[in-house]
């Protein structure tokens, strides 16, 4: 299963998009769907998911809309690959205990990786990637002025 599937890169944007709300106004589905391209119903799918996870904060009323349920710095790519695909997502290859040798080397390897992108996954917050989104948009403004 791949890493980063629709409903990860989709769940990072509208948090992104929720994050770049700065004055902490609530954003609705369809205008995160229209800023950040994409499927409003998958969205509202997504954001239900969210929700429960306690990455997002739904506000009812006229205003009402989306906010996010923690500060960008406290929410980590782990959190939402966990929320979307499951805190085993990337759990240990199955195995017996009259494997060969290869098939442990594999699994050791296998454990390696996994712990690294573990590890990245949970380094990487929110914050961190609207920072990187902040850069790209300088730059672009930057570019555009040429």
């Amino acid at each position: 299963m791949a890493l980063f599937t629709s409903k990860v890169d989709y769940a990072l944007r509208a948090l992104l998009d929720l994050a770049c709300q700065r004055s902490g106004r609530p954003a609705q589905s369809r205008e995160i769907a229209v800023r950040q391209d994409i499927p409003e119903s998958y969205l509202n799918q997504l954001l239900v998911i969210l929700r429960r996870a306690g990455l997002v904060r739904s506000v009812r009323g006229a205003a009402g809309g989306y906010v996010l349920g923690r500060e960008p710095g406290l929410i980590t790519v782990a959190d939402v690959v966990d929320a979307l695909h499951g805190a085993d997502f990337l759990g240990e290859r199955p195995g017996g205990g009259s494997e060969s040798a290869a098939a442990w080397a594999i699994r050791g390897f296998h454990g390696r990786l996994s712990g690294a992108v573990r590890r990245e996954l949970q380094g990487t917050s929110l914050a961190d990637l609207l920072s990187e989104v902040e850069r790209l948009d300088e730059a672009r403004s930057v570019m555009a002025g040429l």
